[in-house]
């Protein structure tokens, strides 16, 4: 089955067919057909994260949207920012290019810039449950005229206790809407949207699946930001053959490793968002050609990438979803032959991994970053190999003056030659530093996330900028602007992360310093978070990496902890 087999307007055809996707998934293959039919129909689609779900429903509702008017025509609810815009990205892709419109809706940003965006009419609204309520309640998003509402993660969204958010959207949409759910798990509380809201549901499942094929070898490695880009040369050096995708979080960082793996004379190029669809085109084009093997990726601009034979997968550091992780390295081990999964962790990450393995029954091992030694001998074998290659190659005949040339040298000569041009085809003139990376089996992988975390209590409201403090740390902790890992400024704190080693010096040194004439308090978000956990008992946990609660609403802390000020019920 080819997507070019179901009944799609031809430029969805199209549009598919230059994103790389030819084959539909097994969910994609089982609903895409009842959902482009014409008459409207209650749909219940059971299948794990990583199935390809989003485009199962996405590719449908592109088709039934009438571009020709802007008004709403169709909602889709998820349970977090994240997968809010990760659905966006995706259905976006498809959507753009037929001249239908797509907005995500979700807390901590501007209410006002989503308004002036409603109000320039969109086809498509992608939101989390408690912003969009907030905006139904206001009256700056009416939804009376769409024809299809659907609910994605819907056994995320009533774990993390979105059932009344959800019955309360149901109530402002029209009555004549179908609802097309998609859900893991069947739990009660499914069981009842369908009993009270559906009508004659149809129902499709796939079959259990787990992340990665039986080929793929998955790991983990703890190393700290500053030091990743020595730590991914190592693994390259000692890959047998490496072929393959490094993905990074953002377009300046996919810019920047880049840049320096090419500087230092790997075949490499950068792939994200800020290139143009011609760029984007010839890079990949190069890519499946081995013009280069090495190709630094966002998630978004490696999205509908399908390439063979892929060796390697590393993610230089963790995708904020789980999803994300299953698409990601489900590009290496296919078609029977084996691939490498190497995801780099700080250890205040390294819980994350328990949760990938937890909810995909997967193992993912620990894995040291290779020593000096371990590179050197994989030169050795490498040019050991290359050399045995030259001397049983007797296909190409050579010049009887070439020959006497070469024997006008004695052996010791002849060795220094050999020697050189081994040495500058394998044995790299830039030998990495050989500095000490912990042990990624020594790490606890219960530790807890909020080890070098500081919360320090001045913000956006105190007049403080990220400018600001990186400055006030420099001056007071003597700390380098590169040894901070992350600094977030809300309105009424700041979060600092730093090196797990540093941080409680830093936090004596930084404790009752003025910062623009105010004293400042400082705490570890550790303490932040167990002095939350003793308060409100009523309040939402956090959420984030793994679909935890409270996942899109204004976190407080990278690890997705809320701040003890926001401890009440918030709106997504």
């Amino acid at each position: 089955m080819l997507f070019k087999d179901f009944p799609l307007n031809p430029l969805i055809l199209k549009t598919l067919d230059t994103l790389g996707f030819t084959e539909p998934t097994e969910i994609q293959e089982k609903a895409i057909p009842l959902l482009t039919q014409t008459d409207k129909i209650d749909f219940l689609g059971q299948a794990q994260t990583g199935t390809g779900k989003t485009l199962a429903f996405g590719i449908p509702l592109v088709q039934r949207i009438d571009a020709s008017t802007k008004s709403l025509q169709a909602l889709i609810v998820a349970p977090t920012r994240e997968l809010v815009v990760q659905i966006t990205n995706s259905i976006s892709a498809v959507a753009h290019p037929m001249g239908i419109s797509v907005t995500s809706i979700y807390g901590g940003v501007s209410m006002s810039e989503q308004i002036k965006a409603i109000k320039r009419g969109t086809h498509i609204v992608v939101c989390t449950p408690g912003r969009i309520n907030d905006h139904l309640r206001r009256g700056t998003l009416n939804v009376n005229t769409i024809n299809t509402l659907v609910l994605d993660e819907a056994d995320i969204m009533l774990d993390m206790g979105f059932k009344e958010e959800v019955d309360e959207i149901l109530t402002f949409a029209p009555k004549n809407r179908e609802i097309w759910l998609f859900s893991a798990t069947i739990k009660a509380g499914v069981h009842d949207i369908m009993k009270d809201h559906m009508k004659n549901p149809v129902t499709v499942r796939t079959s259990p699946k787990q992340i990665g094929s039986a080929k793929t070898k998955q790991y983990y490695t703890v190393v700290s930001q500053k030091d990743r880009f020595a730590a991914l040369r190592r693994f390259i050096d000692c890959a047998e053959s490496f072929y393959g995708f490094v993905f990074c979080q953002t377009k300046v960082q996919t810019a920047e490793v880049a840049e320096k793996l090419s500087n230092a004379g790997y075949p490499s190029q950068p792939l994200h968002g800020d290139m143009t669809q011609q760029q984007r085109n010839r890079v990949i084009k190069q890519f499946r050609d081995k013009e280069f093997t090495i190709l630094i990726a966002t998630d978004v601009a490696a999205r509908g990438i399908d390439v063979a034979d892929l060796t390697h997968v590393v993610n230089y550091s963790l995708p904020i979803d789980q999803e994300s992780y299953v698409h990601r390295i489900g590009r290496t081990g296919r078609a029977g032959k084996e691939g490498i999964a190497i995801s780099f962790v700080s250890g205040h990450e390294a819980r994350k991994v328990r949760l990938l393995e937890s909810k995909f029954n997967v193992k993912i091992t620990p894995l040291d970053v290779p020593s000096m030694g371990m590179i050197q001998d994989a030169y050795q074998r490498k040019a050991a190999e290359y050399l045995a290659e030259l001397t049983q190659d007797s296909a190409v005949e050579y010049p009887q003056d070439l020959k006497q040339l070469v024997s006008s040298f004695d052996h010791a000569a002849l060795t220094n030659a050999v020697c050189n041009i081994l040495g500058q085809k394998f044995f790299r003139k830039a030998t990495v530093v050989d500095q000490a990376f912990t042990p990624a089996s020594k790490v606890d992988l219960d530790a807890h996330e909020d080890a070098n975390e500081l919360v320090l209590f001045i913000g956006e409201d105190d007049g403080v900028t990220k400018s600001d403090i990186v400055k006030f740390v420099q001056e007071f902790g003597m700390i380098q602007e590169n040894e901070l890992e992350k600094v977030k400024v809300i309105k009424r704190r700041t979060f600092i992360r730093v090196d797990q080693a540093q941080c409680e010096p830093l936090m004596n040194a930084l404790q009752g310093k003025k910062l623009l004439g105010q004293k400042v308090k400082v705490i570890s978000a550790m303490q932040l978070h167990q002095s939350s956990e003793g308060g409100s008992k009523g309040g939402r946990r956090s959420g984030g990496f793994g679909g935890k609660r409270g996942g899109d609403r204004d976190r407080g802390s990278f690890s997705g902890r809320r701040s003890s000020s926001s401890r009440s019920r918030k709106r997504n």
